[in-house]
């Protein structure tokens, strides 16, 4: 085994405890480690902000670093999406947590190795000088990945496989890996199947497993992974691909058991939670979205992958079964929870500027989505106006957490030239969107095609005729478009607009357009509007009025 020599490394330290850093820096040093080259830091923040700077040789960093702090292997997920480790680097976990779900979810991140305390000097010098061994051996490969030159990486790997028995097992997986990320699947399933049958590694039967699940051969694929959980009940992975197995198979209930059992042993995977969400979708088990949608927040709020998508897409998650019960009181119960959660949230959670976010825009949204459900549509529509509103006198652009649920409440409400604003946005900025967002969506836009079709048509209709000078044709297309948008004020202003052209063009008005304008104007008086559409309505008003008693 190579031995380090300690006096070339820089070591980054991370612990809250201060006598624990003392006592790793004494360790170090006694080991080689120069005084001036070890760097401690007591919460992941401060040491992120050291790896900005430089990129360590080592990292030894505890998995517990405070109440409501970020993690141990939070961080080295946070440190591996902003490429702040070099290929070389090794990064250890040490813990004193022996719960089950939080040991497999560090080992889940892979950290290069994870030492539980109580340990000794030497134990501890042992682990670091195997990773540093297996990091140096194996330098190429982990420089091509790093690179993402798989192609590459690949060649690499069947070199060292060929030359180098040490680590032949550990590149073997690689190697697997590397074809399922590249999609060359039956290169995957031929080296895999290359092994001999004597070759008994759980990780083998696993990793076959995995690509028959990749290569849609699900029943060998669940077979395969059955197999290896009776030597190990503990392998996550193979619940995983049952679960997407199953599901692919049309077998949603199989397919959540099978999550379920993943969950329950690691519960930190904010993939493996989104993986629940679609399969409890799909088996119309909305209440179970409530608590997965939670957790996503919880598990992702202190991690890089914070989004203050998640924690909307949780109070949205009420909204979601109240909108598919038809138990009336457990509709208004879980719109109340609705509301609820968001005020907890409101005192609980710490929101910057930076997060491009607002609580009351937010509430006024959830409540403007609340009335469209209850059937409520003005009073939608005039909480809607104010969120447009609030929106241009605090923010430059859209906010994008905001978006989502404001496309809803725009579909609902016949808004479609403004939700389609929005979802153009939302494709301009390169987000990409979650499962659960995406379901939001797609089922918004569902039960509204029919009416924006019909609303479409006419409205097109309505718009030539009136540019034609055809304003009697253009009234009656726009009043058919109105059918399917009451609540659409450009099309009720392009209404009155069609009235008062026809009115100019008579010397006796008709009683009955006198009449219908009227109705159409107490409508959009009615309504809260923003201020281009307000401007519009006062400059109608005006002339509408040398023709009728508007008061």
């Amino acid at each position: 085994m190579k031995k380090i020599d300690f006096s070339k490394q820089r070591i980054l330290i991370v612990d809250d405890q201060k006598p624990f850093l003392a006592l790793l820096r004494g360790v170090l040093s006694s080991a080689g480690a120069q005084t001036q080259a070890i760097v401690t830091a007591t919460s992941c923040e401060a040491a992120l902000t050291r790896c900005r700077k430089e990129k360590f040789d080592f990292i030894i960093c505890d998995l517990h670093l405070g109440l409501n702090k970020k993690n141990g292997f939070e961080f080295l997920e946070e440190l591996r999406a902003k490429s702040l480790l070099k290929p070389s680097s090794v990064f250890v976990i040490i813990s004193a947590d022996s719960q089950r779900p939080m040991v497999l979810g560090s080992l889940e991140k892979q950290p290069d190795e994870y030492v539980v305390k109580p340990f000794s000097q030497a134990q501890l010098i042992l682990r670091l000088e195997k990773a540093y061994a297996r990091k140096q051996a194996l330098a190429p490969v982990y420089k091509n990945i790093y690179a993402k030159n798989f192609p590459m990486a690949i060649e690499v790997c069947k070199q060292v496989i060929a030359t180098d028995n040490r680590y032949k097992e550990l590149v073997g997986r690689l190697l697997a890996e590397l074809y399922w990320n590249t999609k060359q699947y039956s290169d995957a399933q031929q080296w895999l199947n290359s092994y001999s049958e004597n070759h008994k590694r759980t990780w083998l039967t696993v990793s076959k497993a995995q690509t028959e699940l990749l290569l849609k051969n699900y029943e060998t694929a669940i077979e395969l992974a059955n197999s290896a959980l009776r030597k190990n009940k503990l392998l996550i992975e193979a619940h995983d691909i049952i679960a997407q197995s199953w599901f692919e198979l049309g077998k949603i209930t199989e397919a959540e058991v099978a999550i379920n059992t993943a969950l329950r042993l690691s519960p930190f995977s904010i993939e493996r939670q989104f993986k629940a969400c679609i399969y409890a979708r799909k088996n119309e088990n909305y209440e179970k979205i409530i608590g997965l949608s939670q957790s996503i927040w919880e598990y992702s709020k202190k991690s890089v992958n914070r989004d203050l998508s998640h924690l909307c897409a949780h109070v949205r998650s009420y909204l979601e079964v109240a909108q598919h019960t038809s138990d009336t009181k457990a509709k208004g119960r879980f719109q109340q929870e609705a509301l609820y959660t968001l005020q907890r949230y409101r005192h609980n959670e710490s929101i910057s500027r930076r997060d491009d976010f607002d609580f009351d825009v937010f509430e006024e949204l959830i409540k403007a989505r609340i009335h469209s459900q209850n059937g409520k549509l003005l009073n939608s529509k005039q909480c809607m106006t104010q969120v447009q509103n609030s929106v241009t006198e605090k923010f430059t652009d859209f906010p994008l957490p905001l978006t989502p649920d404001s496309i809803v409440a725009m579909l609902d409400l016949g808004e479609f030239e403004d939700a389609q604003i929005l979802v153009d946005s939302l494709r301009a900025s390169g987000k990409n969107l979650d499962c659960n967002t995406t379901a939001l969506l797609k089922d918004a836009k569902a039960r509204n095609t029919t009416q924006q079709d019909y609303y479409y048509k006419f409205n097109q209709q309505g718009i030539t005729y009136h540019s034609q000078g055809k304003f009697e044709a253009a009234y009656h297309a726009f009043s058919e478009a109105q059918k399917s948008a009451p609540f659409n004020i450009g099309i009720t202003l392009n209404l009155l607009q069609c009235s008062l052209r026809l009115l100019q063009k008579t010397t006796k008005p008709d009683r009955t357009l006198l009449d219908s304008s009227k109705k159409i104007f107490r409508l959009v008086q009615n309504m809260t509007m923003l201020d281009k559409h307000q401007q519009k309505f006062q400059l109608l008003t005006v002339e509408l009025e040398k023709f009728m008693e508007l008061k």
